[in-house]
């Protein structure tokens, strides 16, 4: 294939925003896809096809004419082009390893480049060379904007979403560095502005001790961040949002305007680089249909999709949408590019209007504004700054003249979105597009020009023009397959539509002569269509596919349409294909379609279109069908290229595997598709890799290759040839549409002309078919979208007229019968067949369907008779309704669906039941099960006093060895202590104990031997006790003796069980050791307190069971007395509260359950078993018991004979009483009844006396009751007492841990500082080091040049004074005249340097606002420029004197043009050195500054070791103190005692004293001062006097000595008699005045008399001037021909008298410079002279008193 030719590039087209910049004064260019486009400003257009590995940035030279394209690759390449020619001006290799994210020219001949990963350099270039200035490493942030100083290339401003960097280029000759300038961004919120005004920078912790110092720790070290984790500590704490800067433009004066994201607009002063907000955007709208709101949605500009368009779109329209009273606001994204100008600066973005911003008033104010209607994503100035172009990321290009608002017009509109697809139009003319939002687009094919444009409204997923007539089809999202008619190319219409299918049609194939349509979907389709316009489009019928369709593919043999399908099954669309099916339709299956379909949906049979299922051995993609059953698909594996053949047929219709017969090279990454060219001839694949491959057919091997489109941007998606096969047009998922066309070889000529032959044979075999049909295209209508077709009723209304209907039926007693679907307007074809598929089964089984209607009827009235029947019935009797259901299937349905959500509702109590019960079970693990101490209260009987114990864990093991530990540790060091001072000290102790007659006496403790001293006096040692240990006062509560026992002091801490010999004393706690071990040894402390005091209330605890238990004991007395007694009072029982008992709370009551507990159907089994087994045992226990009948025939039923049981008895009275009469008894009777009385009147006794008993004892136990009551309050306040002394030692001991740890946290956090600072010093030097070896690099140098540049120097003044030598072959006075001429210069500007001055003024009517400030490359090539002109004027030979032979005027031109170039390199190498002298001194104030930071950090150093040593040294003790002995006025609850003083009580009333004394002694002061207060006050007054006196003194004494002496002054102190001399010198002059009076009269009349004599000659001399003119005009005549005599005798003439006139010439000259010579120094000895004169003078020295 690649014999054939090369494909170039013919024409792109595409732009999606990208920044469109001018690369010449009318041309615009930018990146299209993977070339170049140029646009210019009539609308001509040219393309430039980048060659490189992948397309990274793209930058124009603003004035140079040229561009750069970086490559998108390993070790990429940025390639510099000359404008228009494409001459490559230079590579740039080396940069970055991966790829770049920006590149950029400056105005001058440097390029800068911003590398990605994994370098993140900004590097400076010189790109004509290609050569590397400097690079430095930059944030890895994506850059936003960048921008080079116009006015000053060493200059560049970046961007990125966290901070704004201005990088300043320092030069050192051929040495540069670069410097940054982090400029700080606002807040978004203004409210934020203030706040950052007002805080403070130096964050320091204030002590927590009552002290007058602080410790300044910074944040960084507070946080323990050391080294470069500390310059981000205000990145990581600032949580405000800030302003994302998108935009910048630099001004004339260096400083910046920055557009923000949000809106804002900000400038950055040029030498403080601090940003102020100059615009702050209003607050966002809070409703969606407010104004601001309403304009932002304006602002976003016209829809490209018209639902009804079918029309051409209209031109945009500018300047409306955008009200009055919004013009100046400016929203989110109204800055997204901005541009200077000499008006002010013009601002635009997403919303899509220009502004003017004026810069020159103090108040924001927008100027100008032009509406553009689309969002702005790219603004360019023209190089003369009149025109501006915007770029839109909606596909448009717009033109504006800068201050005409009207001027806004459309330069490029070819919409916006990826294409989907194109397609070849009939004619071989045009190619038909579609983008993703459905527009529909017409492209030239020799110019790629756009000629019309139309949308159908929705989005588009392929396009496919038929080859007979310029139809196109388009494939929606929705399922319609749209046609559009292109007959009339500026006027394309939508002709008809028709939905195939719910999903979007994802494929649409034509028949290579139009026949036929085949449309594909995702849901298994393949719908076939008749293509022809007078059809109308009608589709034919489908095939099923097992899968998700993958591609299609067409060839027509014989008349005979056969297709290739290829599907994925595997649910993996993106594996590639893995199955494929062919079918074949021929004319005669389209003939008889109801013999060919299955039914009449149209669905194809099988056999009739000889349908092939197959597997593909390997997943695939794509497919093209080619001639003899030939299949050529690409491989995911390998992605190589398969050639397949068809079979001819499948055994049993079951797929058949089909393997690759050959395999060709294909692409280097999977995916791709396939196209054959119309011919059939040519192959061409296309890949994710962006490349296009081109081969034949019979030559698979060998192929062209191209790459149209980059990989990184999925590559190419559809590839299309031309009908003749000589151009070939590709699509990328970029947005860009390419064609290339053919470059025939001589021998692919032959080639090209077969495919041409095949397109002319097509179109002639079709011209006859494709009249016809274009007839009918034009005869039908435009295609009107169903918008009026709305349904006037919703689903509720219809399923109302149901109900209704059905309700009619019923009451009517008929049959409801459903009405005939109706298809909805949006229907599709296969639902519209099926509706009409059902209406003709309606018609075929009406009499059937009306049969079994009447059978319903009759059933139904069958029914409602049994149910009248049922409701007559008594309720045992009747039937549920259910029972009348004859859809037994509905009834298990609905119960089966009551059954599933019964067992969902389980399932989510259960689940949730098993979350709480986790959740309860980790509580209880963490709250109870893991407490020794479970915590739990007491509370009092008879008050609301209630005291808690303390819950306490289990000590951990690693606890209890570390305590072991510190125990172990710690008795050795108070035995080391004792042991050092037992040693050390006693010697000293017994000589003072000898001396003061003190004893010593030596105990024993479990450590070691102690000497202790004892007193005489107990009140001489105040800090020590009589244990010889510091007071408790030193070591806190845990030693405070508050308690006395037998007048014995007791600490409190040994009381409470918390003490401990082991404490380190306050005084004592230096180390971070020493603090660790207190720390523990206070914790075991409180661990100590809490265990005694939970064993104290334990007991409490357990008295008070003991005391409920007796009292219930009584209770149960008190009842049974109650009761005997009959009497009803209240009783007293106690019981335990759920604080007391929090065990009850873990366990859940029967009583507590509210509600039936819910059994299972298992359970309530168990449950009815054990009630059955329960009531047999009572009916057994009711039967016949032994043991109870024989207890009652025998005792009574009872076992006990009690007192109070009989006493309840009464004496049975004798029958007789009751029946007789008193006085029918007998006298036994009678003795019987007074025996009666007697023993009822004992009985009555005795339970009298029972009962006074029973009360006394009633209220006995009540009073003991009451007793123990009281008496355990008693004891429980005693505790709560207690509890509240033990919170007391136990807030104190923790209050002094957290005050240790406090100390510890800063000690570690100055410790960080520390660390940090040394860090920062390690670094400090290095830097220090590369800083001096800078220094000491950049001043050799710089001596270097100077040598150079005075050595250049030298040979310039020698060359000045070798030119009398150069020139000695001519006369003095040419000499002179060639000296002249060789010291003239021309008039041109001077050269720029760094340091060249601004200009003063502005022409204001220039639009560049930096066109008095050109770059220096160009300034300086312009100087040249203008030098070497004047040069060449100075050269020419009409400004040489008379008399100077050519040839001494050209060796003069040759030296003074040596001299001129010597001089400018002279210029050249002082600004060079200047510049160098900058740069080093910058590097000495680097490296003085660095030195500064050292020695700063040393101070700051040795200020933080002394902190700590105050730290260390100034302890923080703990004290507790009476009322009475604090005297601070405390005017707070807690008053600070940073101010106050600790000191011994002595010492005041030693003070006290002291100041009676004083007050005394100061009385007595008084009294003797009042008796010399008067001569004191005379002293002073005189003392003033004298002061003043001797002021006056001493200033008369200094005018004397600074008075200046005089010759006048010295001629009055030497003469007596000054004035009668003074008198004769007046005398003297007078006569001198009178003489010089008379001598001046006559030298004016003697000088009139010569200005008459003056007259007279005048004219005598004007009369002899004019006789000598005319004598001169005859010699003038005589010395011509005397000249021309002499030019003939010149040979022959001798030059003897030449020589010796130059010699008189050089003897004069000589003399002249001798005379000068020695004219200065007579000058020099004259000014030595009055020098030394001056020297005589004399002066007076001030004296010093």
């Amino acid at each position: 294939m690649d014999a054939i030719g090369t494909l170039e590039l013919s024409w792109a087209q595409g732009y999606s925003g990208a920044p469109a910049v001018y690369v010449d004064k009318d041309v615009l260019c930018y990146l299209c896809g993977s070339n170049v486009k140029f646009v210019a400003e009539d609308g001509a257009e040219t393309v430039f096809n980048f060659k490189g590995n992948g397309v990274g940035p793209f930058a124009v030279h603003p004035n140079a004419k040229c561009f750069a394209v970086a490559e998108k690759c390993i070790d990429p390449k940025i390639f510099v082009f000359v404008y228009p020619t494409f001459r490559q001006l230079g590579v740039i290799e080396g940069g970055t390893k991966l790829e770049y994210n920006n590149i950029l020219f400056s105005t001058s001949e440097y390029l800068a480049t911003v590398s990605g990963v994994p370098d993140f350099e900004l590097t400076f270039w010189k790109y004509t060379t290609g050569t590397k200035l400097t690079s430095v490493q930059v944030s890895n942030s994506p850059v936003r904007c960048i921008q080079f100083n116009p006015g000053n290339w060493r200059q560049i401003c970046i961007g990125t979403e966290k901070e704004l960097t201005v990088w300043q280029m320092e030069q050192s000759n051929d040495a540069y560095m670069l410097q940054p300038q982090k400029v700080k961004l606002p807040h978004e919120d203004s409210s934020w502005w203030e706040e950052e005004k007002e805080k403070d920078q130096s964050q320091s912790r204030a002590s927590t001790r009552m002290s007058r110092y602080t410790v300044e720790v910074p944040k960084a070290a507070i946080a323990g961040l050391v080294g470069d984790m500390d310059d981000h500590l205000e990145d990581i704490q600032d949580r405000s949002p800030r302003v994302v800067p998108s935009s910048t433009a630099w001004t004339t004066s260096g400083d910046i305007y920055v557009g923000c994201r949000g809106g804002h607009l900000l400038k950055v002063d040029g030498e403080t680089f601090k940003a102020r907000v100059v615009y702050h955007p209003p607050p966002r709208a809070e409703t969606p249909l407010s104004r601001a709101t309403s304009a932002a949605s304006a602002s976003r500009g016209p829809s490209m999709a018209d639902l009804g368009q079918t029309r051409a779109k209209k031109s945009v329209r500018m300047g409306t949408n955008v009200t009055d009273d919004l013009s100046s606001m400016m929203l989110e994204g109204s800055l997204d590019c901005i541009g200077l100008h000499q008006k002010g600066l013009y601002a635009a973005g997403e919303d899509g209007v220009l502004r003017l911003i004026n810069l020159k008033s103090d108040e924001f104010q927008v100027v100008e504004q032009s509406r553009v209607g689309f969002p702005i994503s790219s603004l360019a100035f023209s190089h003369s700054y009149r025109h501006v172009a915007l770029g839109s990321t909606k596909g448009s290009l717009f033109l504006y003249e800068a201050g005409a608002p009207e001027s806004m017009r459309q330069l490029k509109n070819i919409h916006y979105g990826n294409y989907m697809g194109m397609s070849c139009m009939s004619g071989n003319e045009y190619i038909a597009s579609v983008r993703e939002d459905g527009e529909v687009q017409l492209w030239s094919i020799d110019k790629g020009f756009l000629q019309s444009s139309v949308s159908i409204g929705f989005q588009a997923q392929c396009i496919a023009c038929s080859p007979m007539v310029r139809v196109a089809a388009v494939g929606a999202g929705n399922g319609f397959i749209y046609f559009l008619d292109f007959t009339d190319i500026e006027q394309p219409r939508v002709v008809s539509s028709v939905r195939l299918f719910e999903m979007p049609i994802t494929h649409l194939v034509f028949e290579n002569i139009g026949r036929y349509l085949l449309a594909g979907s995702d849901d298994g389709n393949v719908f076939i269509l008749d293509g022809r316009p007078s059809k109308n489009f009608t589709p034919i019928g489908f095939t099923s596919i097992v899968g998700e369709i993958q591609s299609i593919s067409t060839i027509t043999e014989k008349d005979v349409l056969k297709v290739a399908v290829t599907a994925n099954n595997s649910g993996n669309k993106r594996n590639g294909a893995t199955n494929m099916i062919s079918f074949e339709l021929s004319d005669e299956v389209v003939g008889d379609l109801k013999k060919n379909v299955n039914s009449l949906k149209y669905d194809f049979k099988d056999a009739s279109i000889k349908k092939l299922s197959m597997t593909f051995s390997t997943p695939s993609y794509g497919a093209a069908i080619g001639e003899n059953q030939t299949v050529y698909t690409m491989a995911q594996n390998s992605r190589r290229i398969h050639q397949l053949s068809l079979p001819a047929e499948t055994p049993d219709g079951k797929p058949v595997a089909v393997l690759p017969e050959a395999e060709f090279q294909g692409h280097q990454l999977p995916g791709g598709k396939l196209q054959l060219s119309p011919h059939g001839k040519w192959l061409a694949t296309c890949g994710s890799d962006g490349s296009v491959m081109i081969r034949a057919t019979s030559t698979m091997d060998r192929f062209i290759s191209i790459t149209p489109h980059d990989f990184h941007n999925r590559g190419v998606n559809v590839i299309a040839f031309s009908e003749d096969g000589q151009n070939i047009f590709t699509t990328g998922f970029d947005g860009i549409l390419t064609c290339f066309s053919w470059a025939f070889t001589s021998t692919g000529i032959g080639k090209a002309k077969s495919a041409m032959e095949a397109s002319r044979a097509r179109k002639t075999k079709m011209m006859t078919i494709q009249k016809d049909e274009e007839e009918a295209l034009g005869n039908m209508t435009d295609w009107v979208p169903s918008v009026g077709s709305r349904p006037t009723s919703t689903t509720a209304d219809k399923e109302d007229k149901i109900a209704l209907a059905m309700q009619s039926a019923r009451e009517a007693d008929e049959i409801y019968t459903t009405p005939t679907p109706v298809p909805p307007s949006d229907a599709t074809w296969l639902n519209v067949q099926s509706i009409e598929n059902l209406k003709k089964e309606d018609n075929q089984f009406a009499d059937v369907k009306k049969e079994l209607r009447g059978q319903i009827r009759e059933m139904r009235r069958t029914i409602q008779g049994m149910l009248k029947q049922n409701e007559a019935l008594p309720d045992i009797e009747k039937l549920g309704r259910h029972e009348f259901d004859l859809d037994i299937e509905e009834q298990n349905k609905l119960q089966q669906e009551a059954d599933g959500e019964v067992q969902r509702v389980e399932e989510e109590i259960e689940f949730d039941n098993l979350a709480k019960i986790y959740l309860r079970e980790m509580i209880k693990k963490e709250c109870w099960d893991e407490m020794k101490v479970k915590g739990r209260s007491i509370q009092a009987f008879r008050s609301t006093l209630e005291v808690s114990n303390f819950p306490m864990r289990e000590r951990p093991l690693e606890m209890e060895r570390l305590l072991q530990t510190i125990t172990v540790r710690r008795q050795i060091e108070v035995a080391e202590l004792a042991a050092r001072k037992a040693e050390i000290e006693m010697p000293q102790k017994t000589n003072w104990n000898n001396n003061s007659g003190k004893s010593y006496v030596v105990i024993k403790t479990k450590y070691d031997r102690v000497w202790k001293m004892k007193e005489d006096d107990a009140g001489e040692n105040d800090d020590v006790d009589e244990d010889g240990k510091e007071k408790p006062s030193t070591t806190g509560s845990l030693g405070n003796t508050l308690e006395y026992d037998q007048g014995q002091p007791i600490s409190l801490g040994a009381m409470f069980g918390g003490a401990n010999e082991l404490f380190y004393s306050q005084f004592d706690l230096h180390t971070r050791e020493q603090k660790t071990t207190q720390i523990i040894l206070l914790e075991d402390a409180i661990h100590r307190i809490k265990l005694t005091f939970n064993k104290e209330f334990e007991e409490v605890y357990q008295r008070k069971l003991q005391d409920i238990s007796k009292i219930k004991e009584k209770n149960k007395k008190i009842i049974k007395n109650m009761r005997d007694l009959s009497i009803n009072e209240e009783i007293i029982e106690p019981e335990l509260s759920v604080l007391e008992n929090p065990e009850s709370i873990l366990t859940v009551d029967d009583r507590e359950i509210k509600v039936e507990k819910y059994l299972t159907p298992a359970q309530r089994k168990k449950k009815e078993i054990q009630d059955k087994q329960d009531e047999e045992r009572r009916a057994r226990e009711k039967g016949d018991n032994a043991r109870e009948r024989g207890l009652d025939m025998m005792m009574g039923g009872v076992l006990e004979i009690k007192k109070e049981d009989e006493l309840k008895k009464d004496i049975p009275k004798p029958a007789f009483m009751s029946l007789k009469e008193e006085s029918d008894w007998t006298e036994d009777e009678q003795k019987a009844a007074k025996e009666y009385e007697r023993k009822v009147k004992e009985l009555i006794e005795e339970r009298e006396k029972y009962r006074k008993q029973l009360e006394a004892e009633l209220r006995k136990m009540q009073a003991v009751i009451h007793d123990s009551m009281t008496l355990f309050d008693e004891t429980l306040n005693q505790v709560f007492m207690k509890k509240i002394k033990v919170m007391m030692v136990l807030y104190q001991e923790e209050l002094k841990i957290l005050r240790l740890r406090h100390n510890l946290l800063l000690e570690e956090e100055l410790e960080t500082r520390e660390r940090d600072l040394n860090h920062l010093m390690e670094h400090k030097k290095n830097m220090k080091v590369i800083t001096a070896q800078a220094m000491m690099e950049s001043k050799k140098h710089v001596d270097a040049f100077r040598e150079q540049y005075d050595i250049l120097l030298a040979e310039d003044k020698v060359m000045d004074r070798s030119f009398k030598r150069e020139f000695h072959d001519v006369t003095a006075l040419q000499q002179d005249q060639l000296y002249r001429l060789f010291r003239k210069r021309p008039k041109v500007p001077r050269l720029k340097g760094f340091d060249a001055p601004a200009p003063s003024s502005v022409d204001p009517s220039i639009p560049n606002p930096f066109a008095d400030r050109p770059s220096t490359a160009s300034y300086n090539n312009r100087a040249k420029n203008q030098l070497e002109h004047s040069i060449a004027d100075l050269d020419k030979d009409i400004n040489a004197p008379e008399g100077i032979e050519p040839h001494i005027w050209q060796r003069l031109c040759k030296y003074r043009r040596e001299k001129i170039e010597n001089d400018v390199l002279t210029k050249e190498k002082a600004l060079i050195l200047a510049e160098m002298e900058a740069f080093l001194r910058k590097r000495q104030d680097e490296d003085e500054q660095i030195k500064n930071d050292i020695d700063g950090i040393y101070d700051t150093l040795n200020k933080l070791k002394d902190d700590r040593q105050r730290f260390n040294l100034n302890l923080e003790v703990q004290l507790m103190l009476k009322q009475g002995q604090v005297e601070v006025d405390t005017s707070t609850f807690i008053h600070d005692y940073k101010d106050s003083a600790l000191i011994h009580r002595s010492v005041v009333e030693e003070l006290n004293s002291n100041i009676k004394q004083l007050g005394e002694s100061k009385i007595a002061s008084m009294v003797e001062s009042k008796d010399f207060r008067k001569g004191i006050i005379q002293l002073e007054w005189e003392h003033k006097k004298m002061i003043m006196q001797m002021e006056d003194f001493q200033n008369r004494m200094k005018d004397i000595q600074f008075m200046k002496v005089t010759r006048e002054i010295q001629l009055y102190l030497s003469n007596s008699d000054y004035d009668g001399k003074k008198q004769e010198e007046i005398g003297k002059l007078e006569q001198t005045i009178l003489t010089q009076l008379r001598h001046h009269e006559r030298k004016v009349s003697a000088k009139k008399q010569q200005l008459r004599e003056l007259g007279r000659a005048h004219k005598l001399k004007d009369d002899d001037n004019r006789e000598m003119d005319n004598e001169l005009t005859e010699l003038h005549v005589t010395v011509n021909e005397r000249r021309h005599i002499d030019d003939v005798n010149a040979d022959r003439r001798s030059d003897f008298g030449r020589e010796r006139r130059y010699q008189e010439i050089v003897q004069r000259r000589k003399l002249v410079d001798l005379a000068k010579a020695q004219a200065q120094e007579v000058a020099v000895l004259r000014a030595e002279v009055e020098r030394l004169r001056m020297r005589t003078f004399p002066a007076l020295v001030q004296v010093e008193h």
